[in-house]
């Protein structure tokens, strides 16, 4: 009993909708147990994994989902379209024509300028027409992958956001329940950037909107 019980708690503990379910009691006992038998192919019982389900705790979780719906609740959302996302080899050569990306994209007077950089590679996220600047700047054996059609969502959190755990999971859990792809976060304290395919960002902007005000 004591390793179904271990297997089903372990599964729940990965599963934030269905913890979330839980706390809100949401979730029919059997059928979660028949589920979870089917899905996760648990050598148990019906009766054992619904008793193991009954004694999962979740009460901490609710805690952390109040306390983090109560900061998305102060967030403001925007919106930026026609985007492109510039995925560049990272190397001497690229690093050193970065800073001339301040010279042609005037970001201080509302253009788009976002820098992404990882250990092999980074990306620059412009409004689309600058993009042919960025083209020219750096060489095409440079150049990766461009993503065109983009749209940004930036919500503007609470400082407390920060030291919030579970903000970011309910955000991009949100977008994925409702069948939206996120192609790229980014993260400014108190800013939260999410960069989806334009022709989801009305309906992302609507799912947000409804998770702060609901």
């Amino acid at each position: 009993m004591y390793n179904i019980t271990e297997q089903v708690w372990k599964i729940l503990d990965n599963s934030p909708c269905l913890r979330r379910d839980l706390s809100r009691g949401l979730r029919n006992s059997r059928a979660l147990g028949k589920y979870l038998i089917k899905e996760q192919k648990i050598d148990a019982t019906i009766d054992a994994v619904i008793s193991a389900i009954r004694r999962y705790k979740p009460e901490k979780i609710t805690d952390l989902f109040n306390k983090s719906s109560k900061i998305l609740r102060q967030a403001t959302i925007s919106t930026k379209s026609k985007l492109a996302n510039v995925a560049l080899i990272k190397d001497d050569e690229v690093q050193n024509l970065l800073p001339k990306l301040f010279s042609i994209i005037y970001y201080n007077r509302g253009d788009v300028l976002r820098i992404i950089q990882a250990d092999e590679s980074m990306k620059i996220l412009v409004d689309e027409k600058n993009l042919e600047k960025i083209q020219r700047l750096f060489p095409e054996k440079k150049i990766i992958k461009i993503d065109k059609n983009l749209g940004e969502i930036n919500m503007h959190l609470h400082p407390e956001a920060v030291n919030t755990p579970g903000i970011a999971s309910i955000i991009t859990n949100e977008l994925a329940l409702n069948g939206i792809n996120i192609m790229e976060i980014i993260s400014c304290v108190p800013e939260m950037l999410f960069f989806v395919d334009e022709k989801d960002i009305l309906s992302a902007y609507q799912v947000l909107y409804r998770l702060c005000h609901r």
